[in-house]
Protein backbone atom coordinates (compact mmCIF):
# COMPACT_ATOMS: atom_id res chain seq x y z
CA UNK A 1 0.00 0.00 0.00
CA UNK A 2 1.24 3.54 -1.47
CA UNK A 3 0.60 7.12 -0.53
CA UNK A 4 -0.30 8.42 -4.34
CA UNK A 5 4.06 10.29 -3.85
CA UNK A 6 5.16 7.26 -2.99
CA UNK A 7 3.59 5.42 -5.82
CA UNK A 8 4.47 7.96 -8.15
CA UNK A 9 8.27 7.05 -7.49
CA UNK A 10 7.50 3.30 -7.73
CA UNK A 11 5.38 3.74 -10.90
CA UNK A 12 8.43 5.94 -12.78
CA UNK A 13 10.92 3.25 -11.59
CA UNK A 14 9.21 0.27 -12.60
CA UNK A 15 7.93 2.15 -16.08
CA UNK A 16 11.83 2.87 -16.86
CA UNK A 17 12.90 -0.81 -16.62
CA UNK A 18 10.14 -2.41 -18.28
CA UNK A 19 10.50 0.30 -21.03
CA UNK A 20 14.37 0.12 -21.35
CA UNK A 21 13.98 -2.71 -23.98
CA UNK A 22 11.72 -1.15 -25.64
CA UNK A 23 13.86 1.73 -26.21
CA UNK A 24 17.21 -0.42 -27.31
CA UNK A 25 14.95 -2.17 -29.65
CA UNK A 26 13.51 1.44 -31.17
CA UNK A 27 17.18 2.72 -30.80
CA UNK A 28 18.75 -0.20 -33.27
CA UNK A 29 15.84 -0.87 -35.26
CA UNK A 30 15.42 2.61 -36.59
CA UNK A 31 11.73 1.15 -38.25
CA UNK A 32 8.47 3.22 -37.62
CA UNK A 33 6.61 0.07 -37.76
CA UNK A 34 8.73 -0.62 -34.53
CA UNK A 35 8.39 2.66 -33.28
CA UNK A 36 4.53 2.37 -32.88
CA UNK A 37 4.70 -0.96 -31.69
CA UNK A 38 6.85 -0.33 -28.39
CA UNK A 39 5.38 2.85 -28.17
CA UNK A 40 1.84 1.83 -27.87
CA UNK A 41 3.01 -1.22 -25.49
CA UNK A 42 4.93 1.49 -23.29
CA UNK A 43 1.93 3.34 -23.06
CA UNK A 44 -0.25 0.34 -21.68
CA UNK A 45 2.51 -0.30 -19.26
CA UNK A 46 2.10 2.89 -17.81
CA UNK A 47 -2.00 3.11 -17.74
CA UNK A 48 -1.77 -0.31 -16.15
CA UNK A 49 1.23 1.00 -13.27
CA UNK A 50 -1.39 3.92 -13.04
CA UNK A 51 -3.89 1.68 -12.70
CA UNK A 52 -2.53 -0.17 -9.99
CA UNK A 53 -0.83 2.52 -7.79
CA UNK A 54 -3.87 4.41 -7.46
CA UNK A 55 -6.43 1.53 -6.73
CA UNK A 56 -4.01 0.43 -4.66
CA UNK A 57 -4.17 3.83 -2.30
CA UNK A 58 -7.69 4.14 -2.70
CA UNK A 59 -8.45 0.65 -0.60
CA UNK A 60 -6.22 1.76 1.92
CA UNK A 61 -8.62 3.83 3.06
CA UNK A 62 -11.09 1.46 3.50
CA UNK A 63 -9.61 -0.89 5.81
CA UNK A 64 -8.53 1.42 8.74
CA UNK A 65 -10.26 1.21 11.99
CA UNK A 66 -13.64 3.20 12.45
CA UNK A 67 -13.07 4.99 16.21
CA UNK A 68 -15.64 6.00 17.82
CA UNK A 69 -17.84 9.31 16.51
CA UNK A 70 -15.61 9.35 13.61
CA UNK A 71 -17.66 9.76 10.53
CA UNK A 72 -18.13 7.05 7.94
CA UNK A 73 -18.31 9.83 5.02
CA UNK A 74 -15.34 11.39 6.00
CA UNK A 75 -13.54 8.43 7.24
CA UNK A 76 -13.84 6.22 3.94
CA UNK A 77 -15.94 7.81 1.32
CA UNK A 78 -14.13 11.49 0.67
CA UNK A 79 -10.57 9.87 0.97
CA UNK A 80 -11.19 6.75 -1.02
CA UNK A 81 -13.81 8.54 -3.65
CA UNK A 82 -10.71 11.13 -4.44
CA UNK A 83 -7.86 8.56 -4.56
CA UNK A 84 -9.67 6.51 -7.33
CA UNK A 85 -11.13 9.84 -9.37
CA UNK A 86 -7.23 10.14 -8.79
CA UNK A 87 -6.66 7.38 -11.93
CA UNK A 88 -6.73 9.52 -15.07
CA UNK A 89 -5.25 12.89 -14.04
CA UNK A 90 -2.72 10.51 -11.85
CA UNK A 91 -1.71 9.27 -16.12
CA UNK A 92 -1.80 12.45 -17.25
CA UNK A 93 0.92 13.27 -14.27
CA UNK A 94 2.83 10.60 -15.04
CA UNK A 95 2.89 10.89 -18.57
CA UNK A 96 4.34 14.04 -18.63
CA UNK A 97 6.68 12.92 -15.96
CA UNK A 98 7.99 10.39 -18.28
CA UNK A 99 8.19 12.51 -21.69
CA UNK A 100 5.11 10.61 -22.78
CA UNK A 101 3.34 12.09 -26.10
CA UNK A 102 0.35 11.81 -28.31
CA UNK A 103 1.66 10.13 -31.84
CA UNK A 104 0.06 9.54 -35.18
CA UNK A 105 0.12 7.47 -38.37
CA UNK A 106 -0.33 8.44 -41.74
CA UNK A 107 -3.78 7.12 -41.21
CA UNK A 108 -4.01 10.30 -39.25
CA UNK A 109 -4.19 12.70 -42.52
CA UNK A 110 -7.57 12.45 -43.02
CA UNK A 111 -8.11 14.24 -40.02
CA UNK A 112 -5.98 17.08 -41.11
CA UNK A 113 -7.44 20.56 -42.33
CA UNK A 114 -6.02 23.17 -40.22
CA UNK A 115 -2.65 22.59 -39.40
CA UNK A 116 1.07 24.01 -40.53
CA UNK A 117 3.93 21.60 -42.26
CA UNK A 118 7.39 21.65 -40.42
CA UNK A 119 9.86 20.88 -43.05
CA UNK A 120 13.28 20.32 -41.61
CA UNK A 121 16.29 17.99 -41.14
CA UNK A 122 16.65 14.99 -38.78
CA UNK A 123 19.96 16.21 -37.82
CA UNK A 124 18.78 19.80 -36.49
CA UNK A 125 16.58 18.05 -33.71
CA UNK A 126 19.18 18.69 -31.25
CA UNK A 127 20.36 22.04 -31.64
CA UNK A 128 18.59 25.24 -30.41
CA UNK A 129 15.51 23.32 -28.80
CA UNK A 130 14.92 26.42 -26.95
CA UNK A 131 14.32 28.48 -29.77
CA UNK A 132 13.04 25.69 -32.05
CA UNK A 133 9.88 25.56 -29.11
CA UNK A 134 9.40 29.42 -29.83
CA UNK A 135 9.30 28.95 -33.48
CA UNK A 136 6.68 26.32 -33.05
CA UNK A 137 4.89 27.68 -30.64
CA UNK A 138 4.62 30.80 -32.89
CA UNK A 139 3.63 29.13 -35.59
CA UNK A 140 0.89 27.25 -33.32
CA UNK A 141 -0.83 29.71 -32.02
CA UNK A 142 -2.98 30.05 -35.46
CA UNK A 143 -2.61 26.49 -36.95
CA UNK A 144 -1.22 22.66 -35.39
CA UNK A 145 2.07 22.23 -36.14
CA UNK A 146 3.35 18.92 -37.68
CA UNK A 147 6.28 17.07 -38.85
CA UNK A 148 7.49 13.83 -40.20
CA UNK A 149 8.74 12.09 -36.93
CA UNK A 150 12.58 10.25 -36.90
CA UNK A 151 12.32 6.12 -36.80
CA UNK A 152 14.64 6.00 -33.56
CA UNK A 153 13.16 7.90 -31.11
CA UNK A 154 11.06 6.43 -28.23
CA UNK A 155 8.90 9.75 -27.35
CA UNK A 156 7.87 12.42 -29.47
CA UNK A 157 10.30 15.52 -28.72
CA UNK A 158 8.80 18.56 -27.80
CA UNK A 159 7.37 21.12 -30.19
CA UNK A 160 5.64 20.37 -33.80
CA UNK A 161 3.47 17.02 -33.32
CA UNK A 162 4.96 13.60 -34.93
CA UNK A 163 3.46 11.84 -37.76
CA UNK A 164 5.33 8.54 -38.07
CA UNK A 165 5.27 6.88 -41.58
CA UNK A 166 7.03 4.28 -43.51
CA UNK A 167 9.17 4.24 -46.73
CA UNK A 168 6.63 6.15 -49.01
CA UNK A 169 7.29 9.34 -46.35
CA UNK A 170 7.44 11.07 -50.22
CA UNK A 171 3.41 11.30 -50.82
CA UNK A 172 3.09 11.65 -47.27
CA UNK A 173 4.90 14.75 -47.33
CA UNK A 174 3.27 15.75 -50.85
CA UNK A 175 0.26 15.55 -49.61
CA UNK A 176 0.41 17.59 -46.41
CA UNK A 177 1.81 20.25 -48.25
CA UNK A 178 -1.33 20.31 -50.43
CA UNK A 179 -3.27 20.24 -47.11
CA UNK A 180 -1.34 22.71 -45.11
CA UNK A 181 -2.46 26.23 -44.68
CA UNK A 182 0.95 27.03 -43.79
CA UNK A 183 4.41 25.21 -44.16
CA UNK A 184 7.58 26.22 -42.09
CA UNK A 185 11.18 25.31 -43.68
CA UNK A 186 13.95 24.91 -41.50
CA UNK A 187 16.59 26.11 -43.72
CA UNK A 188 19.49 23.03 -44.80
CA UNK A 189 20.78 21.54 -47.32
CA UNK A 190 20.48 17.97 -46.91
CA UNK A 191 19.02 15.56 -49.75
CA UNK A 192 15.81 14.86 -48.31
CA UNK A 193 15.11 18.96 -47.37
CA UNK A 194 15.90 20.06 -51.07
CA UNK A 195 13.66 17.41 -52.34
CA UNK A 196 10.76 18.99 -50.04
CA UNK A 197 11.69 22.76 -50.95
CA UNK A 198 11.25 21.32 -54.51
CA UNK A 199 8.07 20.09 -54.72
CA UNK A 200 6.95 23.06 -52.45
CA UNK A 201 8.81 25.63 -55.77
CA UNK A 202 7.52 22.97 -58.78
CA UNK A 203 3.62 23.00 -56.38
CA UNK A 204 3.45 26.95 -56.07
CA UNK A 205 3.35 26.19 -52.23
CA UNK A 206 6.10 29.25 -51.30
CA UNK A 207 3.48 32.18 -50.71
CA UNK A 208 2.51 30.18 -47.55
CA UNK A 209 5.80 28.56 -46.55
CA UNK A 210 7.62 30.58 -44.02
CA UNK A 211 11.49 30.28 -43.97
CA UNK A 212 13.69 29.79 -40.65
CA UNK A 213 17.62 30.01 -40.99
CA UNK A 214 19.47 29.30 -37.89
CA UNK A 215 23.01 28.78 -39.70
CA UNK A 216 23.54 31.44 -41.70
CA UNK A 217 26.77 30.11 -42.97
CA UNK A 218 24.29 27.22 -44.06
CA UNK A 219 21.63 29.38 -45.12
CA UNK A 220 24.33 30.92 -47.85
CA UNK A 221 25.16 27.45 -49.18
CA UNK A 222 21.43 26.93 -50.09
CA UNK A 223 20.77 30.32 -51.52
CA UNK A 224 23.71 29.67 -53.83
CA UNK A 225 22.52 25.82 -54.78
CA UNK A 226 18.64 27.65 -55.58
CA UNK A 227 20.52 30.66 -57.74
CA UNK A 228 22.12 27.86 -59.77
CA UNK A 229 19.41 24.83 -59.84
CA UNK A 230 16.13 27.02 -59.74
CA UNK A 231 17.20 30.17 -61.03
CA UNK A 232 15.75 31.70 -57.69
CA UNK A 233 17.31 34.43 -55.99
CA UNK A 234 16.36 34.48 -51.61
CA UNK A 235 17.36 37.53 -49.82
CA UNK A 236 21.53 38.17 -48.77
CA UNK A 237 20.87 37.79 -44.81
CA UNK A 238 23.31 40.03 -42.65
CA UNK A 239 26.24 38.47 -40.60
CA UNK A 240 24.03 38.58 -36.90
CA UNK A 241 24.29 35.89 -34.22
CA UNK A 242 20.40 35.27 -34.17
CA UNK A 243 17.95 33.37 -35.88
CA UNK A 244 16.09 34.68 -38.95
CA UNK A 245 12.82 34.63 -40.38
CA UNK A 246 11.28 35.59 -43.58
CA UNK A 247 8.64 35.13 -46.25
CA UNK A 248 7.20 36.44 -49.31
CA UNK A 249 4.60 39.37 -48.95
CA UNK A 250 1.67 39.48 -51.21
CA UNK A 251 4.23 41.78 -53.53
CA UNK A 252 6.49 38.73 -54.15
CA UNK A 253 9.10 40.64 -52.17
CA UNK A 254 10.38 39.75 -49.00
CA UNK A 255 9.63 40.59 -45.25
CA UNK A 256 13.13 39.94 -43.33
CA UNK A 257 12.87 39.48 -39.12
CA UNK A 258 15.83 38.83 -36.92
CA UNK A 259 14.90 36.78 -34.03
CA UNK A 260 16.78 37.19 -30.99
CA UNK A 261 14.25 38.20 -28.12
CA UNK A 262 10.84 36.93 -27.35
CA UNK A 263 9.34 40.55 -29.06
CA UNK A 264 11.10 39.66 -32.34
CA UNK A 265 8.66 36.98 -32.38
CA UNK A 266 5.78 38.56 -31.53
CA UNK A 267 6.71 40.94 -33.96
CA UNK A 268 7.22 38.51 -36.68
CA UNK A 269 3.39 37.02 -35.86
CA UNK A 270 2.24 40.73 -36.15
CA UNK A 271 3.75 41.64 -40.05
CA UNK A 272 2.62 38.27 -40.93
CA UNK A 273 -1.12 38.49 -39.75
CA UNK A 274 -0.81 41.93 -41.59
CA UNK A 275 0.64 40.45 -44.82
CA UNK A 276 -1.36 37.73 -44.94
CA UNK A 277 -4.54 39.00 -44.14
CA UNK A 278 -6.49 37.17 -46.70
CA UNK A 279 -5.35 33.71 -45.52
CA UNK A 280 -6.91 34.48 -41.51
CA UNK A 281 -10.19 35.70 -43.35
CA UNK A 282 -10.66 32.85 -44.71
CA UNK A 283 -9.79 30.64 -42.08
CA UNK A 284 -11.62 33.34 -39.44
CA UNK A 285 -14.36 31.52 -38.28
CA UNK A 286 -11.46 28.84 -37.03
CA UNK A 287 -9.66 31.47 -35.57
CA UNK A 288 -12.80 33.16 -33.79
CA UNK A 289 -13.44 30.57 -31.33
CA UNK A 290 -8.92 30.50 -30.96
CA UNK A 291 -9.35 33.96 -29.67
CA UNK A 292 -12.94 34.13 -28.10
CA UNK A 293 -12.33 31.53 -25.26
CA UNK A 294 -13.57 33.20 -22.03
CA UNK A 295 -16.43 34.79 -23.25
CA UNK A 296 -17.65 31.70 -25.42
CA UNK A 297 -17.36 29.64 -22.49
CA UNK A 298 -19.86 31.32 -19.91
CA UNK A 299 -22.45 31.53 -23.08
CA UNK A 300 -25.54 29.62 -22.52
CA UNK A 301 -26.70 30.22 -26.02
CA UNK A 302 -25.43 29.61 -29.74
CA UNK A 303 -23.04 31.51 -31.73
CA UNK A 304 -22.88 31.30 -35.24
CA UNK A 305 -18.92 31.05 -35.09
CA UNK A 306 -18.68 28.30 -33.71
CA UNK A 307 -20.57 24.21 -35.08
CA UNK A 308 -23.91 23.36 -34.62
CA UNK A 309 -22.04 19.83 -33.55
CA UNK A 310 -19.89 21.85 -31.23
CA UNK A 311 -22.91 23.27 -29.15
CA UNK A 312 -24.76 20.14 -28.62
CA UNK A 313 -25.70 18.97 -25.06
CA UNK A 314 -23.86 16.46 -23.72
CA UNK A 315 -24.88 14.18 -21.48
CA UNK A 316 -21.42 12.58 -20.48
CA UNK A 317 -20.52 16.08 -19.63
CA UNK A 318 -23.92 16.18 -17.17
CA UNK A 319 -23.71 13.27 -15.70
CA UNK A 320 -20.01 12.85 -15.30
CA UNK A 321 -18.12 16.58 -15.38
CA UNK A 322 -15.06 15.33 -13.80
CA UNK A 323 -14.38 12.21 -15.55
CA UNK A 324 -15.63 14.76 -19.25
CA UNK A 325 -13.19 16.93 -18.68
CA UNK A 326 -9.96 14.62 -17.78
CA UNK A 327 -11.14 12.51 -19.89
CA UNK A 328 -11.24 15.07 -23.33
CA UNK A 329 -7.97 15.73 -25.19
CA UNK A 330 -7.70 19.31 -24.10
CA UNK A 331 -5.05 22.14 -22.34
CA UNK A 332 -5.39 22.20 -18.81
CA UNK A 333 -7.53 19.20 -18.29
CA UNK A 334 -5.59 18.50 -14.63
CA UNK A 335 -6.32 21.70 -13.26
CA UNK A 336 -9.99 22.28 -14.54
CA UNK A 337 -10.08 18.47 -12.89
CA UNK A 338 -8.68 19.57 -9.42
CA UNK A 339 -10.84 22.48 -9.72
CA UNK A 340 -13.84 20.85 -9.75
CA UNK A 341 -12.89 18.29 -7.22
CA UNK A 342 -11.35 20.55 -4.56
CA UNK A 343 -14.26 22.76 -4.88
CA UNK A 344 -17.00 20.08 -4.10
CA UNK A 345 -14.34 18.59 -1.62
CA UNK A 346 -14.23 21.95 0.35
CA UNK A 347 -17.98 22.74 0.48
CA UNK A 348 -18.38 19.30 1.93
CA UNK A 349 -15.56 19.31 4.73
CA UNK A 350 -16.22 23.15 5.78
CA UNK A 351 -18.23 21.70 9.06
CA UNK A 352 -18.69 18.50 8.67
CA UNK A 353 -22.50 18.59 8.68
CA UNK A 354 -25.49 18.21 6.42
CA UNK A 355 -25.84 21.78 5.18
CA UNK A 356 -22.18 21.06 4.01
CA UNK A 357 -23.21 18.35 2.10
CA UNK A 358 -26.04 19.68 0.74
CA UNK A 359 -24.28 22.73 -0.36
CA UNK A 360 -21.73 20.46 -2.42
CA UNK A 361 -24.88 18.14 -3.51
CA UNK A 362 -25.92 22.36 -5.48
CA UNK A 363 -23.02 23.31 -6.57
CA UNK A 364 -22.30 19.90 -8.01
CA UNK A 365 -26.12 20.29 -9.51
CA UNK A 366 -25.14 23.75 -10.78
CA UNK A 367 -21.75 22.24 -12.46
CA UNK A 368 -23.83 19.73 -14.33
CA UNK A 369 -26.22 22.31 -15.88
CA UNK A 370 -22.85 24.41 -16.55
CA UNK A 371 -20.55 21.25 -18.54
CA UNK A 372 -24.12 19.62 -19.96
CA UNK A 373 -24.95 22.42 -21.82
CA UNK A 374 -21.35 24.03 -22.62
CA UNK A 375 -18.86 20.59 -22.20
CA UNK A 376 -18.49 20.14 -25.95
CA UNK A 377 -17.55 23.87 -26.44
CA UNK A 378 -15.03 24.31 -23.54
CA UNK A 379 -13.54 21.00 -25.37
CA UNK A 380 -13.63 22.55 -28.84
CA UNK A 381 -12.45 25.95 -27.51
CA UNK A 382 -9.11 24.59 -25.27
CA UNK A 383 -7.24 24.02 -28.04
CA UNK A 384 -6.41 23.53 -31.58
CA UNK A 385 -8.53 21.06 -33.46
CA UNK A 386 -6.86 20.37 -36.89
CA UNK A 387 -10.16 19.82 -38.35
CA UNK A 388 -14.16 19.38 -37.13
CA UNK A 389 -13.82 15.63 -37.85
CA UNK A 390 -10.97 14.96 -35.47
CA UNK A 391 -12.80 16.97 -32.54
CA UNK A 392 -15.64 14.52 -33.15
CA UNK A 393 -13.18 11.77 -32.57
CA UNK A 394 -11.95 12.22 -29.67
CA UNK A 395 -14.96 13.49 -28.23
CA UNK A 396 -16.97 10.31 -28.72
CA UNK A 397 -13.67 8.60 -27.22
CA UNK A 398 -13.82 10.76 -24.44
CA UNK A 399 -17.17 10.17 -23.58
CA UNK A 400 -17.02 6.68 -23.75
CA UNK A 401 -14.43 6.77 -21.17
CA UNK A 402 -15.66 8.99 -19.03
CA UNK A 403 -18.55 6.54 -18.99
CA UNK A 404 -16.14 3.39 -18.42
CA UNK A 405 -15.11 5.02 -15.74
CA UNK A 406 -18.52 6.11 -13.86
CA UNK A 407 -19.10 2.19 -14.19
CA UNK A 408 -15.86 1.29 -13.08
CA UNK A 409 -16.22 3.29 -9.80
CA UNK A 410 -20.04 2.43 -8.91
CA UNK A 411 -18.58 -1.41 -9.33
CA UNK A 412 -15.45 0.33 -7.11
CA UNK A 413 -18.23 1.15 -4.19
CA UNK A 414 -20.02 -2.11 -3.95
CA UNK A 415 -17.10 -3.98 -4.33
CA UNK A 416 -15.60 -2.05 -1.18
CA UNK A 417 -18.79 -2.40 0.48
CA UNK A 418 -19.19 -5.71 0.60
CA UNK A 419 -15.54 -6.18 1.70
CA UNK A 420 -15.83 -3.80 4.25
CA UNK A 421 -18.59 -5.68 5.50
CA UNK A 422 -16.80 -9.29 5.54
CA UNK A 423 -13.96 -7.60 6.92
Amino acid sequence: MYSLPAAALYVFIVFFFLTLPLRLIIYYAKSYRVVIMSRRIADWILLLLTIGATVSTATTFLFQPLQPGESVFYKYILPASGSFLMIVPYFHIMSWLVGRKPFYTKSHLQYLEYFTLYLRSFNDERKDKKLKQRMTKALSDWFAVYAIGKPDEFMPPTGAKRIYVDDDWQEIVIEMMKRSKLILHRINTSDNYLWEFEQCYKKLYLQKSVFWADDLQEYAKFRTMLKHRFGLEFPLLEDRKCHVAFYYKPDYTFRIIYLTTKEDYERFRESFLQDHAELFDANKSYLYARHNKLSQVVKLWKDSNIPDSVQRWSWSAFWLPEFYLICQQIKYRVVAFFAIVATLAGFAMVGQTSEAVFRAVLIRLITMVIMGRNGRKIVWLSRHWESLAFYEKNEYWGSWVAQLLGVIYVIFWIVAAILMQVY
